[in-house]
């Protein structure tokens, strides 16, 4: 099976005239092209989920401060790619040119939008695992952190964080499919994590199991949330609104 180690996601929110007419455009259209791309293997789209537990470390998280730096997050668009440079092959600039006028004229309607381009340097198969699909695409819930070390000394503990605490306890945590450690290939975020679950009671299990601590300096979570600054709104929850589940 290929190996889907790039990621490309992509945060946004609409205006809601023309919400459907748009969706219906990514959806039928715009998805389907870029899969025909050379290296592209999945894509997903996701909405945010409302309803989730807000988290824990809220009053002690520090934001990226730049005005420059889109703040939307409403849906997130995701796709897979064997590398990170599948994306940047041709240039993103040069692929947006390239669009038709229809296409620029819907991509244009996104508000707030930024983007980061993932090499995925690590990942962990939940119980649920069977349950990620169609094909390799992500799970029905997602949570999407985007985050960069306040020190960036820090990356190194925080990459042996990852490996020896967060995602070894993903391996049999109920209603967990799976979750990948990202690194960007630069800009705003220098991390990303993708968390996958079965459903928003998964990832609800998950927020009491392994966040909710997060408030609690003498635990590991609360001194890693610490240690960075997210990106707006990070972490997103959100559910997969295509393909459908």
């Amino acid at each position: 099976m290929a190996e889907d180690r790039g990621i490309w996601a992509t945060w946004y929110d609409l205006p809601e005239e023309g919400e459907e007419e748009y969706l219906t455009w990514l959806h039928k259209e715009h998805i389907p092209t870029a899969l025909d791309r050379p290296g592209y293997l999945w894509a997903a789209h996701y909405r945010l989920e409302k309803g989730a537990s807000p988290s824990a470390a809220r009053k002690v998280k520090a934001f990226i401060d730049d005005p420059g730096l889109g703040k939307g997050g409403e849906f997130i668009l995701v796709f897979g790619a064997g590398s990170a440079h599948d994306f940047i092959d041709p240039a993103p600039d040069d692929l947006l040119q390239n669009y038709e006028p229809r296409s620029r004229e819907m991509i244009a309607r996104r508000e707030g939008e930024r983007t980061a381009y993932f090499t995925e340097v690590g990942r962990v198969d939940g119980p649920e695992i069977a349950k990620r699909g169609p094909g390799l695409t992500p799970a029905p819930m997602i949570q999407f952190g985007a985050y960069r070390a306040k020190d960036p000394a820090y990356d190194v503990d925080f990459a042996l964080w990852y490996v020896n605490d967060r995602l070894a306890a993903l391996r049999d945590m109920k209603g967990c499919v799976g979750a990948r450690k990202l690194i960007s290939l630069g800009g705003w975020a220098r991390h990303g994590i993708l968390y996958e679950f079965t459903s928003l009671k998964g990832r609800e299990h998950f927020f009491q199991t392994l966040e909710s601590q997060a408030m609690d300096t003498s635990t590991s979570i609360g001194k890693v949330v610490r240690a960075v600054e997210h990106g707006p709104g990070s972490p997103s929850k959100a559910k997969r609104i295509w393909p459908e589940a």
